[in-house]
């Protein structure tokens, strides 16, 4: 089977339910569509877990992008506050004073090897697999934000996106937050790691016939 994930955000307990409910096994695949780290506790500790597994694929995320410009070889002017803003901090503590240069280095050259996208079929059908929303550069890939008017630009493909938390599509003012469909786009931020949101969830989109599966929330 073929699994999506996204936006795990240091919530490394959600992360082990999920597999644990979907009975992940080394025959399964999945695919986690960036910002794994930030804001959450155990982003790095995610990341080590994804890095040593064979059957799990990442696409970079901003966050990660937000990591490499102010960690990474080519650091920005005033990334690394723009990250502080959006919740970096426990990654940042975590890679610079916890973890050494060896294992530090080897995390962010992970990390600048993510790919922004990716395409993928399963059962007939193709998927486009992105971070932020689906577009012809890098930027948009990782920062862009779907709408709830967004198309999939792609003919006979459905995109999977992150980034944007469901209910600023969904205007969902009750219940726990839950996957987005679109036209051609199914959005599965469900809000993980935003840590005072009650109603925040970890989603799991099954591509081989679009099974949703959560961890968290506080039910109806």
């Amino acid at each position: 089977m073929v699994y999506c994930m996204a936006d795990l955000h240091g919530e490394r307990e959600f992360f082990l339910q999920m597999l644990e409910q979907i009975h992940f096994s080394e025959s399964d695949h999945l695919y986690i569509l960036g910002d794994v780290i930030d804001r959450g506790p155990d982003g790095v500790e995610l990341l080590l877990q994804i890095m040593a597994s064979p059957n799990m694929t990442m696409l970079l995320g901003n966050h990660e992008q937000m990591c490499l410009s102010t960690l990474g070889p080519r650091n920005k002017l005033g990334a690394r506050e723009l990250w502080r803003q959006n919740g970096g901090a426990p990654t940042y503590r975590e890679l610079l004073y916890h973890r050494t240069p060896p294992e530090r280095n080897r995390i962010l050259q992970y990390l600048s090897g993510l790919p922004d996208h990716l395409e993928c079929t399963v059962g007939g059908q193709k998927f486009y697999l992105v971070h932020g929303c689906p577009g012809n550069d890098h930027d948009t890939r990782i920062w862009g934000r779907v709408e709830p008017d967004s198309v999939s630009p792609y003919p006979d493909t459905v995109c999977i996106v992150g980034h944007t938390p469901t209910v600023i599509l969904t205007k969902q003012r009750n219940g726990d937050f839950s996957i987005w469909h679109g036209r051609g786009i199914v959005d599965i931020d469900c809000g993980c790691g935003h840590m005072r949101v009650d109603r925040r969830r970890l989603a799991c989109l099954r591509l081989d016939d679009m099974a949703e599966f959560y961890v968290g929330g506080i039910g109806d």
